[in-house]
């Protein structure tokens, strides 16, 4: 009757850890669903009056292609309505994708559920703004409507973007912490779990879980007497977890950060000049140069997702490593060539110094390490400066030493140069420098390791910086 009575009162609590965490994994989800609500509507305004602007820009060329081209970037899907009913519609995919069809050809299917009503609307001056959700299990779609002047006509902009469930992790993570507490529950059934009185440590550690299954990461069971043999590990273990589960949501909280930050600094840019440009009294001198600045920050916000595209398969465990014999001393000659413009243009003397090297790595990716490294060197180093590039062969390992006379690193940046997004550039001497997405040491760095190799820096500020990368010889 005990053991029944104990395996009673498990089934409960589980069941009442379910019900409670259901239910405010459900509140949280409807707040904050609510709150971004407003901030994406704005987002795809802004969004569909770039496509515009764009469009508009495009005089010479083809502004349906621009357009398509931005579509894919952003994966939205838009549609366009003139007054006459025309409609044309771009989807995420190569330019072939856009489909423009005349008001004769009704009734036509779109991927974009809007209506006349709402489309008569639009055209009137109006907006659209909706989030269907037919329920909260199921992906929704995000609808603005808008109206927009193209080529001196007014169209309607609709633009679509799908947004996910809200209860997208709902399964994964009550599935953890359920398997999580069966195992414990069971560890304590095998342990001989007999007195009452330990019931306490059991419960404790119950209400621990209910906490960290609603996403408290800060328990802490003290270490108390009752904390002996099993439930003492048990106990150390789950404050080992909650310590880990702590620090990946900061991570977490900091990369998304860290990455809305880099975006919405070039994002600012875009849509500022592009209001700039729509006002007549631009003079053209003025309407290029904001051109060039469009131009300058979407190349960086494309090498910003290159680059934490690469970042994210390299770490996925899943990216493709082939090695292969290649000479090492001809690659890095062949990156120095092609970036002699740049150290040509700066005036920069190349003290090259190659050990005539075979080496059995991934050509491709090393060569990714030697093209961010060479071109950190002549972004940091002033006109008429000095970099060197040195490698050696070792019977076990290749050493490659790249260093410059240029600005250097302070001392309390050297530990934390290949973190994502760190970026030291914060001295008045290198501040001039700062557009970078601080990913490319963190890439140089994960390359390396995935080598078995390493690699240092020693750098003093003003006087210069040495990176060097060490590379086991591995076995064939």
């Amino acid at each position: 009757m005990k053991k029944r009575f104990i395996a009673l009162r498990i089934v409960q609590v589980i069941l009442m850890m379910s019900f409670v965490w259901t239910i405010a994994f459900l509140l949280t989800s409807f707040l904050y669903d609510s709150y971004t609500k407003p901030r994406h509507w704005d987002e795809m305004m802004v969004r569909g009056s770039t496509v515009a602007a764009l469009y508009n820009l495009d005089r010479e060329g083809n502004p349906d292609e621009t357009v398509q081209q931005a579509v894919s970037l952003r994966n939205d899907h838009i549609l366009l309505v003139d007054m006459a009913g025309n409609r044309k519609e771009f989807v995420p995919g190569p330019v072939s994708a856009s489909r423009t069809l005349s008001s004769a050809e009704q009734p036509y299917q779109t991927t974009i559920d809007v209506t006349q009503e709402e489309i008569q609307h639009v055209l009137a001056g109006g907006q659209v703004r909706k989030l269907p959700r037919h329920n909260p299990f199921g992906s929704g779609v995000a609808t603005t409507g808008q109206p927009v002047v193209l080529n001196g006509q007014t169209h309607a902009l609709f633009v679509q973007s799908a947004t996910p469930s809200l209860f997208h992790d709902y399964g994964k993570q009550l599935i953890t912490i359920l398997t999580s507490f069966s195992l414990m529950t069971l560890l304590a059934a095998v342990m001989g779990i007999r007195k009452r009185k330990n019931m306490n440590p059991l419960q404790a550690i119950i209400d621990a879980m209910k906490r960290m299954a609603k996403g408290d990461f800060t328990v802490s069971l003290q270490p108390e007497q009752h904390y002996r043999g099993p439930f003492g590990a048990i106990a150390e273990s789950l404050n080992n977890m909650a310590v880990e589960l702590n620090e990946m949501e900061r991570l977490r909280q900091e990369f998304i950060s860290n990455v809305s930050h880099e975006i919405q600094s070039p994002l600012t840019s875009i849509s500022g000049f592009t209001r700039a440009l729509q006002s007549e009294k631009v003079s053209p001198e003025d309407r290029d140069r904001y051109l060039g600045i469009i131009e300058m920050e979407s190349r960086r916000l494309s090498k910003l997702s290159d680059n934490l595209l690469k970042l994210t398969s390299l770490e996925s465990q899943h990216h493709p490593f082939e090695p292969k014999r290649f000479r090492m001393d001809k690659q890095i000659r062949n990156i120095v060539l092609a970036c002699e413009p740049q150290w040509v243009e700066k005036n920069i003397e190349m003290d090259v110094s190659l050990e005539e090297t075979e080496y059995l790595g991934d050509e491709e990716l090393l060569s990714q390490v030697w093209i961010n490294l060479i071109n950190n060197s002549i972004k940091f180093t002033q006109s008429g400066g000095t970099i060197g590039i040195e490698l050696r062969k070792r019977e076990q390992a290749v050493f490659v030493s790249i260093w410059d006379t240029g600005a250097g690193i302070a001392l309390e940046d050297q530990a934390h140069i290949f973190e994502r997004f760190y970026k030291a550039d914060k001295s008045r001497n290198r501040s001039r420098y700062n557009n970078g997405s601080g990913l490319g040491l963190s890439i140089v760095s994960k390359i390396v390791s995935m080598h078995k190799g390493s690699v240092t820096v020693e750098s003093t500020l003003g006087e210069g910086a040495l990176f060097t990368v060490l590379l086991p010889v591995p076995s064939e």
